[in-house]
């Protein structure tokens, strides 16, 4: 019997219609008691709208296009200083989130022009290089 796999390797094994569903009905955990809580509710929705549609348009060849790869990197990483700035405790959402973050990791990303391939891994050399980015 081999030993059970990770949360996060038995994530990666989920199918994108399978992630897809389980994001729309996953609820963000924003409380809106203030206007920045109302704001933040709504930006929540809107990535998980976002990330649904794109979810199910992914076609499971193991490929991601780079500019959505970077784009949910900043957007996720700009989702958690939120969620700790709101002080939110109820993270299921975000757990989620960095969960389908290293599962995008594991897709080989392409590129659609590649002139653009270059500008973008500039603009990227500062967050590898120092672990943040400007959002």
């Amino acid at each position: 019997m081999s030993p059970p796999l990770s949360i996060r390797d038995s994530f990666a094994e989920v199918e994108w219609d399978s992630l897809a569903h389980t994001l729309k009905v996953l609820n963000t955990g924003v409380e809106a008691g203030d206007a920045g809580g109302r704001r933040l509710r709504t930006k929540a929705g809107l990535v998980r709208m976002i990330l649904y549609d794109k979810l199910r348009g992914l076609n499971g060849d193991g490929s991601m296009d780079l500019s959505f790869f970077i784009a949910s990197v900043k957007t996720i990483r700009g989702m958690e200083r939120e969620f700790d700035a709101h002080q939110v405790k109820r993270r299921e959402f975000l757990i989620f989130l960095q969960l389908l973050l290293q599962k995008f990791e594991r897709q080989k990303l392409t590129v659609k022009k590649p002139r653009d391939m270059l500008a973008e891994f500039d603009r990227m050399k500062g967050v590898v290089e120092n672990g943040h980015g400007p959002l």
